[in-house]
């Protein structure tokens, strides 16, 4: 019974059998390695399509991935300042605040303490100025030694050190210095204006000195961490404009990164975004695009590297290549080996020395390629081993 071919299979036995036809007949040139002849009506019905080669420094490096983050300087923790149990929280995540604004009451037996031993302090030390200056008066009126006097004048200094000394401890803690009240609870305030960006208190848990309570940070202006290929970094320069994809984000280029990670040769680049921020949250992953020297890619020793889509490139024992289309009177495609400098977004950067500048290759159909490419091989390899066999 016959059965009709579908033009897809079809135009594959079409192009194995064009790919046969050098093998039978000796008296022909041989085609270059890995040379897949096909025209034009051929490769339309394999549904290969194909696009000029790309520069990697033809404008700007798309589809980065990114993440924002807030500049380390914009950002402040706040901690509990002493042991104590949490009586009551004013704030939550995502919430505006503003400087001095009381985030959590904090009640504290300790806070007692330190209150205690400050009025103990300072009236030590007011007892020593006030001995000190009786004893100066004496001294410049010859009652007693001088020895004495130096010696209220040290007293007064240890007193007044000790007192600074638990002021400051109150002051750090968020407590009044001054008066004679003593109270169990301390506020703990906003350092800054900004907005709550992470919320660990809770009313009535009990917590350590220095648990952190709250992260309080300023977000304007927000960074980029992007990821770029090392094969870029030649060509990415700080102060060069960088946008994010979907959103009105811009900003510049502020620090392009020393060291190159070991698992996906890319390198960390950090942008300063001031403007179209609405759009950007803390944590985002966002795509970005920056702005790249006309000098990027050059590699001296594979040749100028360019940007294709990932699906033009296949691996074949262990090698990455592409189809260079060729066209005159051996249309065709030339599988031709590449170097894989690095990935960005959905495209792939890759360089090599027979590549050139004005070079067509397959962008889809490359599995059909491959396949008759592939078919090619193994029978370009029978024929090598019946010609051996035979010879002898």
């Amino acid at each position: 019974m016959n059965r009709r071919l579908s033009p897809v299979a079809a135009a594959l036995a079409l192009a194995f059998a064009a790919l046969a036809i050098p093998l039978s007949l000796p008296a022909r040139a041989a085609e270059p390695t890995g040379f897949i002849a096909l025209a034009a009506p051929q490769a339309k019905a394999l549904g290969v399509e194909t696009r000029p080669l790309a520069p990697a420094d033809a404008g700007s490096a798309a589809g980065l991935p990114a993440r924002v983050v807030v500049p380390v300087e914009q950002m402040r923790v706040v901690a509990a300042p002493l042991a104590g149990l949490l009586t009551q929280v004013g704030a939550v995540a995502g919430q505006t605040v503003k400087k001095g604004q009381m985030l959590a009451r904090l009640a504290s037996p300790g806070l007692l303490q330190v209150q205690r031993d400050y009025l103990q302090a300072r009236q030590q030390a007011d007892l020593a100025q006030r001995s000190l200056a009786r004893d100066e008066q004496l001294f410049k009126e010859g009652i007693i030694a001088e020895a004495r006097y130096q010696s209220s004048r040290a007293s007064h200094e240890q007193a007044a050190v000790a007192a600074r000394e638990l002021q400051a401890e109150l002051r750090i803690a968020g407590a009044p210095a001054g008066g004679g009240n003593l109270t169990p609870e301390v506020a703990v305030s906003a350092p800054l204006d900004g907005v709550v960006l992470e919320a660990n208190a809770a009313v009535g848990s009990r917590v350590e000195a220095a648990t952190a309570l709250f992260t309080v940070a300023q977000l304007k202006p927000l960074w980029l961490e992007i990821q770029a290929p090392a094969a870029l970094s030649t060509g990415l320069k700080e102060g060069a404009t960088v946008k994010v994809a979907g959103s009105e984000a811009s900003g510049k280029l502020i620090n392009v990164g020393r060291q190159i990670s070991a698992g996906s040769q890319t390198i960390t680049l950090r942008a300063r975004m001031d403007g179209g921020l609405d759009a950007l949250r803390p944590g985002q992953m966002v795509e970005a695009a920056i702005e790249v020297a006309p000098s990027a890619g050059n590699d001296a020793k594979n040749g100028k590297t360019y940007r294709v889509p990932q699906a033009a490139v296949v691996r074949q024992a262990g090698q990455a290549w592409v189809f260079v289309q060729t066209a005159g009177a051996k249309p065709g495609f030339q599988a031709t080996p590449v170097t894989v400098a690095g990935n960005a977004g959905n495209d792939v950067l890759v360089s090599g020395a027979a590549l050139a500048p004005d070079a067509v290759v397959a962008v889809k159909g490359v599995s059909a390629l491959k396949s008759a490419w592939s078919t090619a091989s193994s029978a370009a390899s029978s024929a090598t081993a019946s010609d051996a066999g035979s010879s002898h």
